[in-house]
């Protein structure tokens, strides 16, 4: 077999490949079951009395040597910089009216790089998702697809169902880049619970196919995601297409991150930065009519000669005392998590529960 073929073992996608020696044949393919039968026969045909099993047994085992083509290609554009800030350039093809959107792409590109480098030990994951939002025909899709260079395009996907979670946690193994594509038909309880979780997971947990235990892998991925509606939380607000019309120059992209990474900038997003983040987003929030209730009726106390402290119960059973049936009860749970969440609202936990210091008006 290796008078015949190159083997090498595939460490992110977890199978072998294998390329003929003759000539005309280029890159690697995967060894599937119909190869592997007729590897086999090719050895049997040479007059060697094997089964299937051996053959097996030989390109499952670790002499076949490890390959990880993520650090093979990050290999390749180590210390080729030119200088030029490619990365903000990239961003600044994509156009918006939010001025500080090429810096936070600039930070998201580094992270996504950084998560690249599979460190079992991290504790945290690249948590920020940039959201590109406009009608159709906008080429946010050909921009998230174009984010990674032709070698690397197997590590692209579009197309996660969220609801089969093990093959979530398999993807964010082996993609590098995920795109949630037409992300307003995602549930708002996905959106807050299980996506929410899922982003933020540094390492992951799960049993392989045909495995006998669960296992733990370095996560790779990280998101990005597309909408065509308006009425969602985002980064970036399209006024108008993105320009396609020069492909990226990967190299230089990737060569620019390591040598940031490796000068220590920063690959997260400080409090400072998350703080502006959430600013620009609240314009585009949906609001829940019992969101509104509370503004119409409620707002932040600075102290309490202004204002009192009221349980999110209590101030629950106002509204409803104001407004009347419309509000259900079955609402309360998520109205107390909304504010816990109001960053501008005051708090304090007391002998009752955690309680909210709010004025009427």
């Amino acid at each position: 077999l290796r008078n015949q073929y190159n083997f090498r073992y595939n460490s992110v996608m977890k199978y072998v490949e294998y390329q003929p020696k003759e000539k005309g044949w280029y890159g690697y393919r995967p060894v599937e079951p119909r190869v592997m039968k007729r590897m086999t026969l090719e050895v049997q045909l040479a007059g060697l009395r094997v089964s299937i099993k051996d053959v097996r047994n030989f390109l499952e085992s670790d002499y076949i040597k490890n390959y990880n083509p993520i650090e093979e290609y990050l290999y390749l554009c180590h210390n080729k910089w030119d200088g030029k800030d490619h990365i903000r350039a990239l961003a600044r093809t994509v156009p918006t009216n939010n001025p500080h959107w090429a810096d936070w792409f600039y930070t998201w590109f580094l992270g996504m790089v950084d998560q690249w480098r599979g460190y079992t030990h991290r504790q945290y994951g690249n948590s920020v998702a940039p959201l590109l939002i406009s009608q159709q025909g906008f080429n946010k899709s050909t921009f998230c697809r174009r984010l990674l260079p032709p070698e690397l395009q197997w590590g692209y996907s579009d197309n996660l169902i969220l609801s089969e979670k093990r093959q979530v946690y398999q993807a964010m193994a082996q993609f590098m880049l995920i795109n949630l594509d037409e992300f307003n038909q995602i549930s708002p309880q996905v959106q807050q619970g299980f996506l929410k979780n899922l982003i933020q997971l540094p390492t992951l947990k799960y049993k392989p196919p045909y495995g006998s235990h669960v296992m733990e892998f370095p996560r790779l991925a990280s998101f990005i995601a597309t909408s065509n509606m308006l009425s969602l939380i985002h980064i970036s607000e399209l006024t108008g297409p993105i320009d396609v019309s020069v492909r990226p120059n990967h190299q230089q992209l990737f060569a620019q991150a390591l040598v940031a990474l490796g000068n220590g900038e920063k690959c997260y997003f400080d409090a400072e930065q998350v703080k502006l983040i959430m600013q620009s987003n609240c314009q585009f929030e949906v609001v829940q009519p019992i969101d509104q209730y509370f503004r119409l009726y409620f707002e932040p106390a600075d102290d309490e000669e202004e204002g009192e402290y009221m349980t999110a119960a209590e101030i629950f059973d106002f509204l409803k005392k104001q407004i009347g049936s419309s509000l259900k009860v079955n609402s309360l749970m998520g109205f107390g998590r909304k504010l816990a969440n109001m960053t501008q609202l005051n708090h304090k936990r007391f002998a009752d529960g955690m309680k909210y210091l709010v004025k009427k008006r």
